[in-house]
């Protein structure tokens, strides 16, 4: 997906404003654009220095996270001791090792875990969860406790999250409490605006719920809780 002038532009208004140690949300359907503007926000962390790592879900060998992620290294197993050049991270376990879905599944869940529980220590990284629902599900992953104590205890240590969901079902509150940047995407269901909506900045609850089930496909939401400014939309491809 290109990238517009005017998105560009507004991620350089997050880099202003955007601090380590502050947590950012983006939720939004399947193909909205939700993983390029995860990638936009992490380069951001990168050009300003420090430690960033993704954790990718992915069980079978995609060439296109390669490629997006180009000149990132990837980990098959979490390193307590990262080299020099490895300060943009795939946390990608190789579940191939592995043939059922449930042995693959701990395998990640084994590797996600361990590096969590590392994370909560270090200080002035940045971590992106790219697949937050499937993560927190207690029918999939179930990582949800451990992914929000990592809110909780990493905030001190300067530890910025970036959680990237569909959809908030499953998914901790503290990870909504505890943002100070949320991108939300269309979403028309009851449930999911009651929980969005309340996401908090200027604007009402109702008003929210309305702002976003009327967005475009590739339309979010950018709402600074943090900032005393009102929401306004970033376009992914403009």
């Amino acid at each position: 997906m290109r990238v517009g002038a005017n998105t560009r532009a507004q991620m350089r208004k997050l880099a202003r404003v955007w601090r380590q140690g502050e947590h950012i949300l983006i939720s939004g359907d399947t193909g909205s654009g939700k993983t390029t503007l995860e990638r936009l926000i992490t380069q951001i962390r990168i050009e300003k220095g420090g430690h960033v790592v993704v954790f990718v879900a992915k069980l079978s060998p995609d060439e296109t996270i390669l490629t997006d992620y180009k000149g990132w290294v990837r980990w098959k197993e979490w390193k307590k001791n990262p080299g020099p050049d490895e300060n943009r991270v795939l946390l990608w376990p190789d579940t191939t090792k592995v043939k059922t879905l449930p042995e693959k599944m701990a395998l990640q869940k084994k590797v996600f875990t361990d590096a969590i529980n590392d994370l909560a220590d270090r200080g002035k990284w940045t971590v992106a969860f790219d697949e937050g629902l499937y993560m927190c599900s207690p029918t999939f992953m179930n990582l949800g406790q451990e992914i929000a104590m990592l809110h909780a205890m990493g905030r001190s240590s300067k530890l910025t999250i970036i959680t990237v969901m569909q959809r908030p079902t499953n998914v901790p509150l503290i990870l909504f409490g505890s943002a100070s940047h949320a991108f939300i995407g269309r979403t028309r269901m009851d449930s999911d605006l009651k929980r969005l909506s309340e996401m908090g900045g200027r604007e009402s609850a109702k008003s929210l719920a309305t702002r976003i089930s009327a967005l475009g496909r590739r339309d979010f939401l950018w709402i600074p809780v943090a900032q005393d400014w009102a929401p306004e939309i970033v376009n992914v491809s403009r």
